[in-house]
């Protein structure tokens, strides 16, 4: 492998493409993985990848298409030859399914456009991730494909109807506060829909950073600076296999969102935002054929996908998963967040000073709040 010092190389592949439509029942997932390593790893894999190919008359190596025994027999292989190099998997996993009602939360229940919503509840992951699992419960009916339609196509009218519509089943919330936050949220929304500024369809491809397929890019970019900040290293390439639809769309987020880096806060509040200080490397749209790097992401990420009960395979995947990190949009994954942030607020101490001066800053919130109503 090439000296570390010669930057970081991403190589990244994804399945279960969906575009606009995220309400295919036959692909309810989408996946993206991610080799991300310190110095090119192609050098290493590409004579693994070329023999296999050469001796079966392949051009490229596709995971569906070779079968459980073959997958894990080469991915036994690769990991072999990658043992000392410096690497992560990071994968994403969206239920397409769920972007609707998160997506409803984001448009409706933005605090810094619906003044009727606290700060609290949108900005910390607790209640954010509270009002998406109430509003998926409430969208029953097929409400939240009814909603997507809207939301693509940028009607205001329509997403008033959903609102109203939500507004009549929100009496049902089993928590008093929960239930009076939703309700007050949809009926300021209702009574000002010019507050919201839709879009999805303002220009041909807005749509597009709407998708799951944008969600996880975001998520890998993300990741990215979380392998390079520890190391000091900035990015020599990153090399994600070709997509006609998003290719536009793709470059854009790099050369606009790559630059900046977030730090969380403990609580699941505001993050805090820095522009990154090394370079951001080559942004680049290849086919895996020509891309050997891409290829043992497809291999990866086949695999992280299975439902396994062979004990080779599973030892397999978890010799992937040891140097693996994830991110995850579900609405399993809204319920994990919530129960971890409950336990977490649960077990800290809080000061009387921090008891005051959070009651102080409330007063503050709420007094800017009728201000901004009024």
């Amino acid at each position: 492998m090439k000296e570390k010092e010669d930057g970081v190389y991403v190589y990244a592949d994804e399945s279960g493409h969906s575009g606009k439509d995220i309400f295919n029942e036959q692909s309810p997932l989408y996946y993206q993985g991610a080799l991300i390593s310190a110095g090119d790893i192609e050098p290493i894999v590409s004579p693994i990848v070329a023999k296999y190919c050469d001796d079966n008359g392949l051009d490229r190596l596709h995971g569906f298409e070779l079968g459980e025994q073959k997958v894990n027999d080469l991915c036994v292989e690769l990991l072999d030859a990658l043992r000392d190099a410096d690497w992560q998997f990071h994968y994403t996993i969206i239920e397409k399914s769920y972007i609707a009602p998160t997506k409803f939360v984001d448009t409706i229940f933005d605090s810094y456009d619906n003044p009727a919503v606290h700060p609290l509840w949108y900005l910390t992951d607790l209640f954010r991730h509270t009002l998406c699992i109430l509003v998926d419960d409430m969208m029953e009916g097929d409400l939240d494909k009814t909603f997507w339609g809207y939301f693509l196509a940028d009607d205001s009218d329509g997403l008033i109807e959903v609102a109203k519509i939500l507004l009549e089943r929100a009496p049902f919330i089993y928590d008093p506060r929960a239930c009076e936050v939703v309700m007050e949220g949809l009926s300021y929304a209702i009574d000002h829909p010019e507050i919201f500024t839709l879009v999805a369809a303002k220009g041909k491809s807005a749509y597009k950073k709407q998708t799951p397929n944008i969600i996880a890019f975001s998520s890998l970019l993300t990741a990215t600076h979380r392998f390079c900040k520890p190391r000091g290293l900035g990015v020599k390439v990153f090399v994600h296999d070709q997509s006609d639809e998003f290719k536009g769309t793709m470059r854009e987020y790099h050369n606009m969102f790559f630059g900046v880096d977030y730090e969380e806060d403990k609580f699941g509040g505001i993050p805090k935002f820095e522009q990154v200080e090394y370079d951001l490397g080559e942004f680049k749209l290849e086919s895996s054929k020509k891309s050997p790097g891409l290829q043992v992401v497809d291999l990866f990420l086949w695999l992280i996908q299975r439902d396994i009960k062979d004990q080779n395979l599973l030892l397999t995947k978890s010799r992937i998963l040891e140097n693996a990190d994830d991110f995850r949009i579900s609405r399993g994954m809204s319920l994990a967040i919530i129960k971890a942030r409950q336990l977490q607020i649960m077990r800290q101490e809080v000061t009387p000073e921090e008891l005051e001066a959070g009651k102080r800053l409330n007063k503050k919130i709420l007094k800017n709040q009728m201000t901004k109503m009024k």
